[in-house]
């Protein structure tokens, strides 16, 4: 049995980078960027008027001032403002040369001969400048950017329509168990639905790889041993839940010495998620996660989910945050790192969740994180500080 940081470091030191490819901005998403993404423009590309108002001369706000056009946003203003007049503009219009500020629609009266009057007491500018959030030539995302949501608007505002990835990893899930069945298939005294591979699927695509789910295999040499074979054909990286202890069915660690991977470890000081393996072959990549569905999800958040960036370019650390603990919480083995599922409440505590054990998925609801709990250490108070790995 290893310790967390001595896997960690295990894992490190393989990695495999895949081939880069060119693919359009909208299907970038949870794809980890090949290139920097440099923008082509100032941003804003003029000033641009931060409200409804009128762009006018700040010296002038004490008099009636003359409209002199209404410019609304994608209009090139037409008239420049002088002294003694103003232009109606709208949110994201360009600002009118002469112009030195906007004044807010709701400040001002429009006399009855058209002019326009300043009511407040004072105003922003309330314009955009041209530049200050970006200047052309700026790396706005960088190589190794694993692009969420807000980094498409970020690339597409840079002018990209097309962007260089690294091509997905190929992650095959194998669900191992007898006594597995799929959600909707008929349930017998002694099924359990495999939930496993389900989350596996949308962990592993929001750490930017390809699952391949290859299905249910009985606990059976024979076939495990032929259902991984087929996996190595395509994928890069194998995913297996269940069979990775070290029961008379636990037949995982067997199967892939027979195939030719050499076994790296088998079994973490954490809990949960004691029986966990990481085995090789040449390039090809084995993890051996356990059956119990909070051990799993834990284990690929900790090992599988660092090792997918890695090694498609993105080097991104986990979020871990000091905090404190709002309910006191003991245990009574002290000899591995513990994970506690935890939310985050309104005073800026976490708060445990209601869980009890490994086989507890529904725990992981309102999951935000983990409280690790170094070893030797049975009890927290509450208020006491703890370490949250966010997830």
């Amino acid at each position: 049995m290893i310790s967390l940081e001595e896997a960690t470091k295990i894992t490190e030191k393989y990695r495999r980078i895949n081939r880069e490819e060119e693919v359009l901005l909208k299907s970038a998403h949870l794809r980890i960027l090949a290139e920097d993404i440099i923008s082509d423009r100032d941003l804003p590309p003029f000033n641009i008027a931060a409200m409804d108002g009128y762009a006018c001369r700040r010296e002038e706000l004490g008099g009636a001032l003359k409209i002199n056009e209404s410019i609304p946003a994608g209009t090139v203003p037409q008239i420049t403002v002088k002294p003694g007049s103003c232009s109606r503009i709208m949110t994201g219009a360009k600002i009118p040369d002469g112009a030195d500020c906007v004044i807010k629609q709701e400040e001002t009266i429009l006399q009855k001969d058209g002019s326009v009057v300043y009511t407040g007491k004072g105003t922003s500018n309330n314009i955009c400048y041209v530049g200050e959030d970006v200047h052309s030539g700026t790396v706005v995302l960088k190589k190794g950017t694993l692009l969420k949501a807000q980094d498409l608007g970020i690339a597409a505002s840079a002018g990209k329509k097309h962007v260089k990835v690294y091509a997905p990893l190929k992650v095959g899930i194998i669900s191992t168990g007898s006594e597995l069945v799929e959600p909707g298939e008929k349930l017998s005294e002694t099924s359990i639905i495999n939930s496993n591979a389900w989350q596996l699927m949308g962990q592993i695509e929001s750490a930017g790889g390809h699952p391949v789910y290859y299905g249910i295999v009985k606990d059976d040499t024979g076939q495990i041993f032929s259902l991984i074979e087929e996996a190595l054909k395509s994928c890069e990286v194998i995913v297996l839940t269940g069979g990775a202890s070290v029961g008379e069915f636990d037949l995982v660690n067997d199967v892939l010495l027979e195939l030719g991977f050499s076994v790296e470890f088998q079994k973490l000081a954490i809990q949960p998620g004691k029986p966990v393996s990481f085995a090789t072959k040449e390039d090809k990549i084995c993890f051996g996660l356990s059956g119990n569905p909070v051990s799993c999800f834990l284990q690929f958040e900790i090992l599988v989910r660092p090792f997918l960036l890695r090694s498609s370019g993105c080097d991104s650390n986990p979020l871990i945050v000091k905090t404190r603990l709002s309910e006191s919480f003991k245990r009574k083995k002290t000899e591995r790192l513990y994970f506690l599922p935890i939310k985050t409440n309104s005073d800026r505590e976490v708060t445990p969740l209601d869980y009890h054990g490994s086989a507890h998925l529904t725990a992981l609801t309102d999951l935000d994180g983990f409280v690790m709990i170094p070893v030797g250490i049975d009890e927290v108070k509450s208020g006491e500080e703890v370490y949250v790995r966010f997830i």
